[in-house]
């Protein structure tokens, strides 16, 4: 009688039989498998042990270097691993080392630098794209594992590699339909959510098959990235627009030390 109370109560029938006990164990094993099937083909499928090197211009020592301490990162998520892998990719694809970090004509996109540096911002204008992105990336993996749970950042590493690619001429010229077109003037932390959404979310599509669980963490990566500079007090309190913030500022204070020092 007490069984059927209880059993009322919680919902959830009570567990009487040696059968009941190994049907629940056949399976959690059954799912189990499922999973380990499903990760083993993922990984089969990436071939994420490095980015590529075939490029024309080959990728750095150090963009090579930041990917593998960012593997060990978040390995265990093989989409994330390989979002990374194409994204140090496209930095050089697209040519990041011939872009600016900054434009000197004041506009939305450098107010939080005006107010970190006043007029002295243009100086940062020095500082290529592929400099500050790398930089970016690394105080985000340095955050990440000076915290403790650096597996728990994953996401916001990524956001922190992808949040500037919006300034990229050819990415911008490619988002908003070509050469000559314009989709709009929109900030670059819109085109950096457009890359995402056009360029890089559809090749991993092709690979992932795992299709419900990534498009839970695209859609939030993109959100994430499109929200960097926060303009309302929900994202200003966001801990993974948080954490892109503190790693943009950090990289971006020691650009301009290492500018003063010269």
């Amino acid at each position: 009688m007490k069984d059927s109370q209880e059993f009322k109560k919680t919902k959830i029938m009570p567990i009487k039989t040696i059968e009941q006990i190994v049907a629940s164990h056949l399976i959690a094993e059954i799912i189990l498998d499922i999973r380990k099937e499903i990760e083993d083909k993922n990984s089969e499928n990436l071939e994420f042990v490095a980015p590529k090197l075939e490029s024309k211009n080959k990728i750095s020592q150090r963009a090579k270097d930041l990917f593998l301490r960012a593997f060990e990162i978040m390995k265990f998520k093989p989409s994330y691993v390989y979002m990374a892998k194409l994204g140090i990719e496209d930095i050089y694809n697209y040519e990041f080392y011939n872009n600016s970090s900054v434009s000197t004509a004041g506009s939305a996109d450098t107010i939080h630098l005006q107010r970190m540096f006043n007029t002295r911002f243009v100086d940062l204008a020095s500082i290529t794209l592929e400099d500050h992105t790398l930089n970016v990336f690394e105080e985000a993996i340095e955050l990440a594992e000076s915290s403790g749970r650096a597996s728990s950042m994953s996401l916001a590493i990524l956001g922190a590699l992808f949040h500037d690619f919006g300034k990229s001429s050819e990415i911008r010229s490619i988002v908003s339909g070509g050469k000559g077109v314009q989709r709009g003037v929109k900030a670059h932390a819109e085109v950096s959510f457009l890359y995402l959404q056009d360029l890089l979310f559809p090749r991993v599509y092709n690979v992932i098959e795992d299709s419900y669980s990534l498009t839970e963490s695209t859609d939030r990566l993109a959100e994430i990235v499109k929200s960097h500079h926060p303009t309302n007090n929900a994202q200003k309190e966001d801990l993974e627009i948080k954490f892109i913030v503190e790693a943009d500022h950090k990289a971006r204070r020691k650009e301009m030390k290492s500018i003063r020092s010269k």
